[in-house]
């Protein structure tokens, strides 16, 4: 199980050793979601048969967050004696590194390695791979849909979601979705210096679904301060108010 946030997972993950396919990787946008997560998705795949031993193991970039996840998940999915809950040690950069000095060594080949793609680190490198015989991309610009890891984010005022953009769409200024372009287009024709706060982007909405179901819409603070004012305003323009001048 993957940790990371959904953009980490995106360009590279593991995959299972004998059927490929990819391990499960959440939508989630910030680890502090994974503890919601697991309580509504995972809890429910914990039911079943009691005798069934189940395995699950957790990695992430370098160790430390899927550490803290094994744990969460240990604690409340219903873990019985005969399961496994264990994690990668040291993360992805640590069995890559492990991967690059056998695959030197002549031990093991590139195509041996069960983790595609690279590794999402957060420093200027952007994205890390195996030294020797790196792979291609396994995901796709969100603009063209060619073959790309390069990681950019939604130029849209206030969205600023990380998507996969290849370097030729990176400098069109990228939007996530139509609702950013229609909010930027709302930013440049209006005159106010300050707008209401930006309702959440249609993309954003349908992966937050996904994970936690519908939501009710709710009002933006700010809005309700100005219906607030404006109803003031209207109180003091129905009052009586009478003036006595005193020579």
């Amino acid at each position: 199980m993957d940790v990371r946030n959904h953009y980490e997972s995106r360009i590279g993950y593991f995959i299972h050793p004998k059927t490929g396919e990819p391990a499960v990787r959440p939508g989630i946008r910030r680890f502090s979601q994974w503890p919601q997560y697991v309580k509504r998705h995972m809890t429910a795949k914990a039911d079943g048969n009691e005798n069934n031993q189940r395995h699950f193991m957790t990695y992430c970039t370098g160790g430390i967050r899927c550490e803290k996840g094994a744990r969460f998940l240990q604690e409340n999915m219903g873990k019985r004696d005969s399961d496994t809950v264990c994690t990668l040690k040291g993360g992805i950069a640590a069995y890559l590194a492990w991967m690059d000095e056998e695959i030197r060594l002549g031990k093991k080949k590139p195509e041996d390695s069960l983790f595609r793609g690279k590794n999402y680190v957060f420093d200027a490198r952007g994205a890390m791979g195996l030294t020797y015989g790196a792979g291609h991309p396994v995901s796709k610009c969100h603009i063209c849909a060619e073959p790309s890891d390069r990681l950019s984010k939604c130029q849209s005022q206030g969205c600023h979601l990380v998507l996969v953009v290849c370097e030729h769409c990176e400098h069109t200024g990228p939007r996530c979705c139509q609702s950013c372009r229609a909010f930027d287009d709302l930013y440049a024709s209006e005159k106010q210096e300050i707008l209401p706060p930006r309702p959440i982007c249609d993309c954003e909405k349908e992966r937050e679904e996904q994970l936690w179901g519908p939501r009710p819409p709710k009002e933006p603070k700010q809005h309700a301060l100005k219906t607030r004012s404006a109803s003031n305003r209207a109180k003091v323009n129905d009052m009586n108010i009478q003036v006595k001048i005193i020579e």
